[in-house]
């Protein structure tokens, strides 16, 4: 099997990333400026702002790895990348895809924007923005959606790659 994609897309959400960034420089600022004025008995000290540079450099890597999502439709899955770097990557098997359809996804029906969980839906969603997206029913019951721009390429190259599957 090939492993060169047949199909590569990707979706960036630019609000939440140029959003929460300098959310997280204004409230690392104002904390400075507090600290500053406050009580010497109350201050940040050593320690301290290690640990709160480190919160912030957390909540920062968090952000950048979830408002971008990079997908391939490959002959061996469908694979899904996060933020910038290569990990964390996730891989959908084709064996256990039941369905794959579009869908027009609404964040307030998953939980909101990001990488979600919905018990009561037995789903997980990788949710960047409202619009067209995909739906992968899998043969346990359980759910995936992810938003991605041009879903109906998307779809059409996974459907040419399980087509040419034998059958289970």
């Amino acid at each position: 099997m090939s492993t060169e994609p047949i199909w590569r897309g990707s979706i960036e959400n630019k609000l939440l990333r140029y959003g929460i960034t300098p959310f997280l420089a204004l409230i690392f600022a104002i904390t400075y400026v507090a600290n500053d004025t406050a009580a010497p008995e109350k201050q940040l000290v050593g320690w301290g702002w290690l640990y709160f540079g480190l919160v912030l450099v957390i909540a920062f890597l968090a952000v950048m790895t979830f408002t971008k999502l990079t997908v391939e439709v490959r002959e061996d899955g469908f694979f899904i990348r996060y933020g910038y770097w290569i990990y964390p990557t996730q891989k959908i098997d084709w064996q256990s895809v039941a369905s794959v359809r579009t869908l027009h996804v609404e964040p307030t029906l998953w939980g909101g924007w990001g990488y979600r969980w919905v018990p009561w839906k037995k789903a997980t969603a990788a949710v960047m923005r409202r619009g067209p997206g995909l739906r992968f029913d899998f043969a346990n019951g359980k759910i995936f959606v992810i938003t991605i721009d041009d879903a109906e390429t998307a779809l059409a190259a996974i459907r040419s790659v399980l087509d040419r599957m034998p059958p289970a």
